[in-house]
């Protein structure tokens, strides 16, 4: 049956070294191009954008935040007569960090003492690997690669690795494409296929495809290279849809094959059947500059069969000590900001609503479920920006696809969970340039704030999410006021005074100690103590510098990137 279906116009696999004149071709137009026009071809399938339009929002938006803030300054000159207004203004934040903060220790106190033990199922789950990648080097992939073959406690779990890779490009310094290295370098036993027009991209065009199957070390490797760039969030629907077309066919061979053709549904349908996976029950996310701990995955499968109604875990992301100098002050600053960013917040979600908003596409697990891959989600995730879209709409649909994803899901299921798992960790490459450093944080801020104010809005919130929510926003449309309080406000009266130190001493005071437990060794005490000092005292005008990048750049919609691309081809 199979061999008919691959017969139905649908190219034979050939060796790599049969696809050499095709490489020399690719080469010779690469050499052919400037670096500029290389730019743009690597950049030219982004969503359009009324560059105009959101340019004049932009502006709009800007002048009112700008005379906002402008009016709290001017009040807290005169802080008795506007206390009824001010005071919210200036408590709110640390008495919602403050509030979190105990809700987090009690119900931290209740799971110690109730724990809720994982149900091991008949059968072990069978577990795709996730790795989606665009202008990465062999050595990152290699790293990311190498941290999935050595996981432990794996061995009665079938598993499988599909790579994405997302157009043909090079970054910085790189003489092949990733595309190329993944064939030619990291990928074993590599045998092609080319599939065009193998699916429907998330912009409604075909999308012709070179699969790469092979091996790396232990694991059997599936590589899907898109011809055109389309973004990270064209290839998580991409896979998504399919593992969970894949399931409802194994109990309906009828089920309908969505956006794939059948050629390509066809191919990675054998593929997963060949290694005795005719379904798959979880999606293990990584990105290419990540590595897993070696418990990574076992503890992330461990909490999800704590409840049926997990549909997705989050591990614990750490700055990578082994890319970086771990002496170095920057790489210390973020390993602490990286730590005080997930056991707050995050932590308290698992805990207490046991629904958390951000699932970090770099170590993340999902349970293949309707709730997760079904077509309504991803038609609603994978929605494309409309010229005609206002300015944050399209921040939306272009930023942080990871809290997007799971917002719409708990929006659409309110009973499902998701959770945070601490004990999976795992560890990422760190910002290297303080321009890259904004860049990242740009798309950290303008990304979460709309989430945010979405979740703030929403009428099936909870009050404790809301208030988080409303507190994030408020923190963040305030930033400029707070700016201009010390050369405006006149001194707080000293109740006032004495409450605010208090809140805020008491959140600094939990991320610092939880940032210090969390150290393994006398060196990384040592690196943390360095950390928590160089936080408290820069991280206020590291937030005011990254909140001004943003705002200046609140329209500029180019793909989110760690490193500068070089080519495409």
């Amino acid at each position: 049956m199979l061999a008919s279906e691959l017969a139905m116009g649908t190219p034979k696999s050939l060796p790599i070294t049969s696809l050499e004149s095709v490489h020399i071709k690719r080469r010779t137009r690469k050499l052919s191009l400037s670096l500029r026009s290389s730019k743009e071809n690597a950049n030219e399938h982004r969503p359009p954008v009324n560059s105009r339009k959101h340019r004049r929002e932009k502006y709009a938006f800007l002048s009112i935040l700008f005379l906002a803030n402008l009016a709290v300054s001017l009040m807290s000159m005169n802080f008795s007569r506007f206390y009824w207004i001010l005071l919210p203004i200036t408590l709110f934040r640390p008495f919602v960090d403050s509030t979190e903060i105990t809700l987090l220790v009690i119900f931290y106190l209740i799971r110690r003492l109730y724990p809720t033990p994982p149900k091991v199922p008949d059968t072990p789950e069978n577990l795709a690997y996730l790795l989606t990648c665009y202008n990465e080097t062999s050595t990152e992939l290699t790293r990311s690669l190498a941290s999935l073959a050595d996981q432990q406690n794996l061995e009665t779990h079938n598993k499988a690795v599909i790579i994405v890779c997302d157009g043909r490009c090079n970054g910085r310094g790189m003489e092949k494409t990733t595309a190329d290295q993944l064939k030619e370098d990291v990928i074993e036993n590599a045998t092609t296929t080319s599939i065009p027009s193998a699916y429907t991209a998330w912009d409604g065009k075909p999308m012709d495809v070179e699969l790469i199957r092979g091996t790396f070390k232990s694991l059997d490797v599936l590589c899907i290279v898109k011809e055109e760039n389309r973004g990270k969030r064209d290839s998580l629907i991409l896979i998504r849809s399919f593992l969970h077309k894949l399931n409802q066919q194994a109990t309906n061979p009828h089920q309908p094959i969505g956006i794939f053709s059948p050629q390509l549904f066809t191919h990675m349908r054998h593929f997963f059947q060949s290694l005795s996976m005719p379904t798959v029950q979880h999606i293990i996310g990584i990105d290419a500059d990540t590595r897993f701990d070696p418990h990574c995955i076992t503890n992330l499968v461990q909490t999800a069969r704590e409840s049926p109604k997990i549909v997705g875990v989050s591990g614990f992301v750490l700055a990578d000590p082994t890319i970086t100098s771990p002496f170095s002050l920057p790489f210390i600053y973020q390993t602490t900001e990286y730590r005080t960013g997930q056991i707050r917040r995050r932590f308290r979600q698992s805990l207490m609503t046991r629904k958390v908003t951000c699932l970090p596409g770099c170590c993340q697990l999902l349970r293949v479920v309707e709730e997760t891959c079904g077509d309504e989600l991803l038609s609603r995730f994978g929605y494309y920006p409309l010229e005609s879209d206002t300015l944050f709409r399209t921040i939306q649909s272009m930023t942080s696809e990871d809290r997007d994803h799971i917002c719409l899901m708990l929006q659409m299921h309110k009973d499902v969970q998701t959770r945070q798992c601490l004990a999976a960790r795992a560890y990422t490459s760190v910002p290297h340039s303080a321009v890259v450093f904004l860049r990242q944080r740009r798309r950290w801020t303008l990304g979460p704030i709309v989430s945010d104010s979405l979740l703030a809005l929403r009428g099936e919130t909870g009050v404790a999410e809301r208030m988080a929510a409303v507190a994030s926003v408020w923190n963040w449309a305030s930033t400029l006021s707070m700016l201009f309080a010390p050369f405006f406000r006149a001194p707080l009266d000293p109740t006032t005074a004495r409450l605010c130190s208090s809140l805020i001493a008491y959140r600094n005071t939990w991320d610092y100690t939880t940032v210090l437990l969390s150290s393994t060794s006398l060196l990384q005490l040592c690196q943390n103590i360095v950390g928590c000092i160089l936080v408290s005292q820069l991280a206020p005008t590291a937030g005011v510098i990254v909140h001004i990048y943003s705002l200046m750049y609140l329209d500029d919609f180019q793909w989110g990137k760690m490193r500068g691309d070089v080519k495409g081809v």
